[in-house]
């Protein structure tokens, strides 16, 4: 029977889910080598929804770790069968996978040692604690700041694409290069608004419009569409470079970054006349 605390985790995804956890649950009961699981990711958070994946840990007797980690797919395949299951090399005997009902099941295994030391997992929700090893683990993290080096980083960076715009996709007419190139000019863009509104509540990875402010995301929500042709990619790439200089400067200069004006001046009039002379 699930832990009512584990059943409200569990209540925002579908139905076939909870059918999957109730398995997996029945196999870790039965094998004492796992000391204790726990829901971790948006599930132990408390903001997992529809779209979330069943996030779990493990913690394995030390002695116990290498054997499991030799044997995960076996230990996987008595609780479903999976359409794929690819191992998380930062921990072994971890795995991602898709089950045939497509559903997703995600384990992280660390030894006994290592949750009450090292681990980076520090928000989980216990299922079962055969020797009381939740109430050892280490405190939570200090909420993170924003990185300005990083910030920096990336505004320069937009501006070093923006220079090589037109002669890498437009003279060469790779208007494929150009859609991943101004989406990715995009994802920077992303990462500076992110970055810029630190601390933020944790999320995963797949959880992007949640951790922008209103106006960004409408900002970002607002740039044109892209399509695989100069007369889509040049105002794409031009309504980006805007949204750096906006919204992005405003970003920097919040945290007493001073904006690139001889960096910002130089590329854009670059790129003006290259686009002139096509």
């Amino acid at each position: 029977m699930r832990p009512e605390a584990v059943e409200r985790a569990l209540a925002p995804l579908p139905e076939g889910y909870r059918t999957l956890f109730d398995r997996l649950l029945t196999v870790v009961e039965h094998d004492e080598r796992i000391r204790a699981l726990w829901l971790s990711g948006s599930l132990a958070r408390g903001d997992a929804d529809a779209g979330s994946d069943l996030d779990v840990l493990l913690a394995v007797a030390d002695d116990d770790r290498d054997g499991f980690a030799e044997n995960w797919r076996e230990w996987l395949a008595t609780i479903t069968p999976t359409l794929i299951a690819r191992p998380l090399t930062f921990a072994p005997g971890s795995f991602y996978s898709l089950t045939r009902d497509c559903e997703r099941l995600d384990v992280v295994v660390e030894t006994v040692t290592t949750a009450r030391t090292t681990t980076p997992f520090r928000t989980r929700l216990v299922v079962l604690d055969r020797d009381g090893l939740h109430e050892d683990l280490p405190d939570p993290e200090p909420p993170k700041l924003p990185d300005r080096e990083r910030m920096e980083w990336i505004v320069e960076e937009f501006f070093r694409l923006l220079a090589i715009f037109v002669p890498v996709n437009l003279v060469r007419k790779d208007y494929l290069l150009g859609v991943v190139g101004v989406q990715g000019t995009r994802q920077m863009l992303h990462e500076l608004f992110v970055n810029a509104n630190q601390p933020l509540p944790a999320t995963g990875v797949k959880q992007w419009s949640s951790k922008l402010t209103p106006a960004q995301r409408a900002l970002m929500e607002s740039l044109p569409p892209l399509d695989a042709t100069r007369e889509s990619l040049v105002p794409a790439m031009l309504a980006t470079a805007e949204a750096f200089r906006t919204a992005g400067r405003e970003a920097l200069e919040a945290q007493g970054i001073p904006w690139p004006e001889d960096l910002d001046h130089t590329v854009s009039a670059h790129v003006t006349a290259a686009l002139v002379q096509l």
